[in-house]
């Protein structure tokens, strides 16, 4: 069975020679339809479609895209700092207690991310309902879980408003994120989504994989796969 990402990759190639656009082009042209088809059919279902066809023709706004690359640069960081205690096999209570705090680390980040994603949304006019759906949770409460103090303070700083009393420091990360400056390193940040490109995307079995991305990000990328290519004849040299 096709993954998702194989099947909208294959209605992609589909509509692109018979349409004669770009393949970036016609994988955006497949995501709308697919997000148009679920909004008719949550009408249909007498659920609140109209609230999201809003959204279609909007650009994603520069600061959301920049949180989750800061954010999940953060998280890769201490992910990896989990993943490489386990190299220190000798003391396990050490290991324990430096997994444990790094990924809890990772954790708080997550969940900040998250939050401060649905909390931008609801401003912006996203329901209740498909807040519900993108957040997969069942009920209202555990949406409102994710708008702590923290989230709060968080999208203020993204948004360039005041800091909230009491304020510690996710404001000032915020202003940072939105502004690229301080706290956040863009530089950092491209050089782990050139690592996640060159790691998880389907290439070279899509040859188009690279296609949707920047021409100095694609170039990047395409740098850095052969030196992650395995040699499967190098042990016997």
């Amino acid at each position: 069975m096709e993954s998702h990402n194989q099947a909208r990759a294959n209605a992609a190639r589909r509509r692109q020679r018979e349409t004669g656009e770009s393949y970036a082009a016609a994988l955006q042209a497949v995501r709308l339809d697919r997000l148009s088809r679920l909004g008719d059919l949550s009408e249909a279902d007498g659920t609140p479609g109209g609230a999201s066809a809003n959204f279609h023709e909007r650009p994603v706004p520069e600061e959301l895209t920049e949180l989750v690359r800061y954010h999940s640069h953060r998280i890769a960081k201490y992910l990896y700092f989990a993943v490489d205690e386990g190299h220190y096999r000798d003391d396990l209570a050490e290991w324990q207690r430096n997994t444990l705090y790094k990924l809890t680390d990772a954790l708080e980040h997550l969940h900040l991310l998250i939050g401060t994603i649905a909390a931008y949304l609801r401003e912006a006019g996203v329901t209740d309902y498909f807040l519900r759906r993108y957040l997969q949770v069942r009920d209202d409460r555990q949406v409102e879980a994710y708008f702590t103090p923290s989230v709060k303070e968080h999208l203020a700083g993204l948004l360039g408003r005041e800091a909230p009393q009491d304020s510690v420091i996710w404001h000032e990360v915020g202003h940072h994120i939105a502004t690229r400056s301080g706290w956040s390193k863009p530089e950092r940040h491209d050089e782990l989504e050139v690592l996640l490109h060159a790691v998880y995307a389907n290439y070279p079995d899509d040859s188009q994989a690279f296609d949707h991305l920047p021409t100095a990000l694609r170039e990047r990328v395409l740098a850095v796969l052969p030196h992650l290519r395995v040699d499967p004849d190098a042990g016997d040299r």
